[in-house]
Formats: structure tokens, sequence, C-alpha cells
């Protein structure tokens, strides 16, 4: 209570009764699988061009890079993109800066683990301001290849070759941490090393080429003398060039690609493409042939789960914004599905796209991997012209269809079915589905998606893999978790509140003035609020005991849109003297 002491005039703001409850956003998405390099930790994307900044694309084992290529495509805004990889967390390249003799100043490390970093220089030079005696001004760039240090000529030049796939130059650095200048503070925004200052002064001039071992710094120049013979023991020395490999058969082609983890029952073309990607990113010492066959397993997807550490499905549970998952390669692993939908389940508040097998079997044989209100099973794959190579190549349609929804719920509605909606960048499909093998297919929750001759290629289904009628459609299930996280963030006001009238008409109000936009705007049926919902909180939903227990009980029901998933019209012959 406010304290009215002296005379005056006091002025009070005071609440004008219910507080609104706004709606959550639906159509962000998450993405797992492995990239070139990269941070583990999940990361926010806006478009595809930052998936390729950040983490250089994906290896041609792993859908990650087609999949969020459709996703954005068909009308995805923002998905967070989660690093999955067999090299532990603490498997970072490094390396540390001497200046002024031996005195290590600076330490380098790879902004995520694997092999990507040891291909990755820090370059130090005097910049231009810098005079000796009187400033420490340097520069630094930082670059990155797809290749062995050994194989890069000259790697400080303004021209080195081959050119880097990524550069970084930060000038006018200096070591003074009080300085707008100083270098862990310009540097906190490279996607290739993080930076930390061990002592006082600048580091010397050279080239710094990140490792485990935190080598030395090499020197300005660094170039192949020819003495490894490391390619003997290398199966990727094994591939020819180009006109050779061109002239191989196709049985041929799967022979050599046996050491490497590549489809080898992918078209010729698309066999060419992963041999030629592994011949030309090879090193001397075969590094990038060894990182092939490092396969992840299930353990690496599910993730660490320690607090400050979180990586993959676990490093999801501290974004409360995602709402839908997908994992491009979940039927390369066995058991990996079934984590991804057990996540959706844990969380309560997100959907699982999940993909079928390219070799699915037979129509007849084809049934959805598991049973949940939180999922939808999406057959057969499809195929598209591959955005960094340019070839046709067949991909699982998950991260597609996983745009489609992001677009339906910004043009339609979260209450929506994200179905009967053409997706975008499909050429063709792996097979053409007949309304017969359909017809097999949808009481199974298996979501075709069918070509029709001049509507293009479009989602056909919009059911979830639940067994449980009440939750047969993905647009009810997704309307559901839409409503239920909204007056979750909505309602944190009441927490603490006086449990009493007051609070509970205020509650009431609130939620009523939700639901009844989310009828205007066509999510509930009826021809009004009354018949849409209702919204019960007081002496009728707690007892005395709850009340003194700190427990308000709202409850609430709501009359959701369904889709006319079979539109039937029934024709009789009509003439003047009969009438219907």
């Amino acid at each position: 209570m406010p304290e009215y002491l002296s005379p005056g005039v006091y002025v009070e703001e005071v609440s004008g009764g219910s507080k609104a409850i706004e709606g959550v956003s639906t159509s962000t998405a998450a993405f797992l699988g492995e990239t070139k390099r990269g941070p583990v930790e999940p990361r926010l994307i806006t478009n595809y061009g930052d998936f390729k900044r950040i983490y250089g694309g994906s290896p041609r084992s792993s859908h990650l890079e087609t999949a969020l290529h459709g996703f954005f495509q068909n009308g995805g805004s923002r998905c967070y993109v989660v690093r999955v990889t067999a090299d532990g967390r603490d498997d970072v390249g490094r390396t540390r800066l001497t200046g002024g003799g031996d005195r290590e100043v600076m330490e380098a490390s790879a902004a995520g683990p694997g092999h990507w970093a040891k291909s990755t220089a820090v370059i130090v030079n005097d910049d231009a301001q810098y005079e000796e005696g009187k400033n420490e001004y340097f520069e630094v760039a930082v670059r990155h290849w797809d290749a062995d240090p050994a194989a890069i000529s000259d790697p400080a030049s303004a021209d080195p070759e081959p050119a880097p796939q990524i550069e970084e130059t930060y000038d006018s650095l200096t070591p003074e941490p009080s300085s707008s200048n100083f270098y862990e503070k310009k540097l906190a925004g490279s996607l290739l090393v993080e930076v930390e200052q061990l002592d006082d002064g600048r580091p010397d001039s050279g080239v710094f080429w990140l490792s485990s071992d935190a080598e030395a710094p090499t020197g300005s120049d660094t170039t192949d003398d020819g003495g490894d013979d490391s390619d003997d023991d290398d199966p990727a020395a094994e591939i020819p060039d180009d006109d050779e490999l061109d002239d191989l058969k196709y049985n041929e082609l799967q022979d050599l690609a046996e050491p490497f983890d590549i489809d080898r029952s992918q078209k010729k073309d698309e066999l060419l493409a992963a041999l030629k990607e592994v011949r030309d990113a090879r090193t001397d010492g075969g590094a990038v042939a060894q990182a092939a066959t490092q396969e992840v397993s299930l353990s690496d997807y599910q993730g660490s789960d320690i607090t400050g550490q979180r990586t993959g499905l676990a490093a999801l549970k501290e974004r409360d914004d995602v709402s839908i998952v997908c994992v491009p390669d979940e039927n390369e692993i066995r058991g990996l599905t079934e984590a991804v939908v057990t996540h959706c389940e844990n969380m309560g508040d997100r959907f699982a796209v999940l993909s079928a097998p390219r070799d699915a079997g037979r129509v007849s044989e084809i049934d959805t991997p598991v049973d949940s209100q939180y999922a939808g099973y999406y057959y057969p794959w499809i195929e598209i012209k591959h955005p960094t190579t340019n070839t046709d190549e067949l991909v699982p349609p998950g991260g597609h269809v996983a745009g489609a929804f992001a677009r339906n719920d910004n043009e339609t509605g979260i209450h929506g079915a994200p179905a009967n909606m053409v997706l975008r960048g499909a050429l063709d499909l792996q097979h053409n589905i007949t309304k017969g093998e359909q017809d097999v297919l949808n009481p199974k929750g298996v979501n075709c998606i069918r070509s029709f001759q001049g509507r293009g290629i479009r989602i056909w289904g919009a059911r979830t893999t639940s067994s449980d009628p009440e939750w047969k459609y993905i647009n009810v299930r997704r309307l559901f978790l839409f409503v239920e996280q909204s007056i979750e963030e909505g309602t944190q006001w009441a927490v603490f509140e006086p449990n009493n009238r007051d609070t509970w008409a205020r509650v009431r109000q609130s939620v009523s003035n939700f639901l009844e936009t989310a009828w205007r705007d066509g999510a509930l049926m009826g021809t009004s609020p009354d018949e849409a919902f209702f919204v019960n909180c007081g002496e009728e939903t707690m007892t005395q005991d709850d009340i003194d227990n700190g427990r308000l009980i709202c409850e609430i029901g709501i009359a959701p849109v369904k889709p006319a998933e079979f539109v039937i019209f029934r024709i009789q012959q009509w003439t003047e003297e009969a009438s219907p």
C-alpha cells in the first residue's frame, strides 16, 4: 500500500485490467547435421548465405546443405543450425602467438572442433599506423583453405595460391584492453577464431597455423618440399584427374568410392561430383579422407547435456523459440528418428518433420517409424539442383517441407493445413505416386508428395504419425502448441499475484481476448466466440485445498478448424418434373 504522510498531490499509475497475450512465433526451425566447419552451439541464421559463410557447407555424405537451401527457398525465414561432429568439444585447433621474443602474448583457437582448423592461419603484419617504439598497432588476417598448409604457396601474400575459401581482415589493432581497437574486442565477431590475451604487448609478424598441439609460428611462407610420401597411405590420392575419371564406368566409380563415406548407389553424375570433391579437397596427409571416414553416431546427435556445454539435440533445450525440428540425415543412423521425436515430445512445444528413407521398399510395406502426435512423415524423396555443384540430386524432402510449414504459417496461419502447397525447388520425384498407392499410404499417416500435370509438385497429405484420431491432423496439433505456448508466456505476470477473484477475472479476460482474436482469424470453429471456446477460472475450477497450496487453475476448451481432407460432391440427375 502507498504511504500518504505529508500533504500534497499524489499521481499513481494503476493497472488497466486484463493484460494482452501475444502469439508466439511458429515458423522458427532447427536443423541438425554435419558441416565442414563452424561452432557446435546452435547458431541462428536467416538465409542460405549465412550458412555457407559460417559453416562452409556440408560434406557430400550429408543432406544438411540442400535441406537448408530448400527451407529458405520454400518460405522459411530463420532457423537454428546445430553442427554435429564426431570430434570432441575440446578437440579445437589452437596456436599461441609470440611477441617480443619467445613471450606468448595471444592465443587463437578455432571457432569449433574438427580437422578443418589445421588449414586456418592467423597472419600478423604491421599496421599502416605502426611506428616502432611509439605505438603497437598491428593488423591481423584470418584465412581458411580447404587444403593442407603444405599445399599452399605463400599464405601471407596478397594473392596466395590457392586462394582461401574465406578471409577476415582486421586493422588498427592494439594490445591495450582499454582501447576500442583492442584485438579481443575487434575479433569477437570472427567466424573462424576466438582470441584471448595472454600477456602485454602485440604479437610479432608472421603466419601462425592452428593445430591441436599449439605449434609455434611457422613463418611467413609455407611450401611443399616434395619430401612427404604420405600419399602412399592416402586413398584419395588414387582418384585420377577429370578426363580419366569421366571415362570410368559406373561400377569402377563405385569401387573407387568404397574407402570414403560416399553413397555409392547415387547416380553416376552425383558419384563423379562426390569423388572430385574428395580429390580436390584432399590434403597431402590424407586428412580430408580421414575426416570423411569418421562417422558421427547417435550419441553425437543426442549431444552432451552438461550446463554451459550442451551440444546436439540437448542444446535445443535452451531455445524456446524453436517450433520445427528437422534432421535431414535421420535415416543414416539407427535410432535417430526416435531420438528426434522423443525430444519434441519431451519439450512439448515443437514438431518434427521426418522423411522416409531413400529405399523405402514397396508401397505396401511403407509405414511410419513412430506413433506420435508430434511428427509428420513424408515420402518420397525429391530431385533438386544442388546449390553448390549445380547437379541433379535426390534428397530427402524434410527441409523443403519445413520451409512450406513456415510459408503456410505466414500466409494462411498455423491453423491451416500445410498441404496442397507447391514444393519450390523440386524438379522431379523419386517415384510418382498414384491415387491407388496413396489410398494405401494415407491411412497409415504417410504424407505423400505428388506431381500433378499443370499444377506442379505438391505436398498432398496433412497427417501426423499418431494413431490417436483426436490428433490426426498436423494443423490441429500445431495450433494447440501455438495456443499453449502463447498462453504460458503471456500469463507469466499472474505468478505470485493474490489468488483471489480479481486475479481470476483478469486471467479469464486475458485468455478470452486472445482466443477471440484466434477465432476471428479463422483458427477456431463456431459462429460466435461462445461456440468457439470457453474459459473457466474461479471457484468452479479450484477447491480451497488448491488455493491453500498456491494453485490457480484455469480450464480452457477450443474447437479447432479441421482440414477438408476429402472434398465430396454428390451429383444426381435432375429433371424439370423432379426435385432433389
